[in-house]
């Protein structure tokens, strides 16, 4: 039972962190940047967002499967 806690608190946390990390990529300093270390904060957060926002939606399958799972044997 405990694992499926920690699940849904790993989906929260990648949510979350997918939030924080568009909000990082849509800062107007680091989205028009064209070189330097402005532009690759603004690229970290763009491609971090559409990773960990796809390892959530995954995630959440996996949830989902899992609970629709029949019991027993």
């Amino acid at each position: 039972m405990q694992s499926r806690f920690s699940i849904y608190r790993t989906i929260g946390t990648l949510a979350v962190l997918a939030v924080g990390l568009l909000l990082l990529s849509g800062i107007p300093a680091f989205k028009n940047a064209d070189h330097g270390w402005k532009f690759v904060a603004g690229g970290i957060g763009w491609f971090g967002f559409l990773l960990t926002a796809a390892a959530a939606l995954v995630l959440s399958a996996v949830a989902v499967a899992r609970r629709n799972r029949p019991q027993g044997s």
